[in-house]
């Protein structure tokens, strides 16, 4: 609901229309159990959202800014690969949807220096070793700027085929092939058809399912990936993302603001 309100307000909708977007809200929730995740609900909500404003991409002026806030980050500071992957999680905090917002800038300096709360950095790198096809699956637009610095110092080291999965259509802030664009010299983006702001496997496209089932290993970011993945499917998954709710923050018994580099 509050994420809602949030939307109305970056629309400045007038308060007719502002109500019925809410009201609508409360009736998807209400017609939903707790065991359904909250990219699957957002999904319903910003459907709404978009036939009531007759906005296909209702957050625009939000991805925009976003991605020229990323732009504007000197990353020369970044010297290794694990310095590249802990930039790309800490990016993670770019995010429309989430309960808490924190500035990037901050998060930079308060983050970089600090240690993952999990941190199964050496079983990856042991893993990338020997693998040929690695997937990341995209999660919220300005990270991916973070995240085409992570491909290419991962790619710098080692050869191997890297596909970036990305969202079927506008959801929230999540990236789309529209907004990929600057990753494909270093990475086959791949559409997967999920409208969900989460990659869920089972709304997932043929070709997408392929790679993702086929791949050496998988980087899921944020945390709309790690609500729709975590504990749903049997294959491996690292999980790279920051801790931005005290629900995700119970689950995995860390602090909010804690950066997560977990295999799952």
């Amino acid at each position: 609901m509050n994420q809602t309100l949030k939307v109305t307000k970056l629309l400045k909708l007038d308060d007719i229309t502002g109500k019925k977007v809410l009201d609508e809200a409360a009736r998807i929730l209400i017609g939903h159990d707790m065991s359904c995740t909250p990219p699957q609900i957002a999904k319903e909500i910003y459907q709404t959202l978009s036939d009531l404003t007759g906005l296909a991409d209702p957050v625009l002026d939000a991805k925009i800014v976003a991605t020229q806030e990323a732009l504007k980050i000197d990353t020369t500071f970044v010297k290794t690969m694990k310095e590249a992957i802990k930039l790309s999680i800490i990016g993670n905090v770019i995010d429309f949807g989430a309960q808490n917002q924190f500035d990037l800038q901050e998060m930079i300096k308060q983050q970089f220096h600090q240690d993952f709360a999990i941190d199964d950095f050496d079983l990856f790198e042991e893993e990338l070793s020997k693998a040929k096809e690695l997937v990341i699956i995209g999660d919220n637009v300005g990270e991916h700027i973070f995240d085409k610095l992570m491909i290419e110092m991962i790619k710098k080291h080692y050869d191997l085929a890297v596909y970036y999965f990305v969202r079927g259509k506008p959801i929230i802030n999540d990236i789309t092939v529209d907004e990929a664009d600057i990753l494909k010299p270093f990475a086959t983006i791949i559409d997967t058809g999920v409208e969900t702001p989460g990659y869920d496997i089972t709304l997932s496209n043929e070709t997408a399912q392929a790679i993702f089932e086929r791949a050496d290993i998988i980087l899921s970011k944020g945390m709309g990936n790690f609500e729709s993945l975590y504990g749903s499917v049997e294959r491996p998954i690292y999980f790279l993302f920051v801790v931005k709710c005290n629900v995700v923050a119970e689950a995995i018994g860390q602090d909010v603001k804690s950066m997560i580099f977990k295999r799952g």
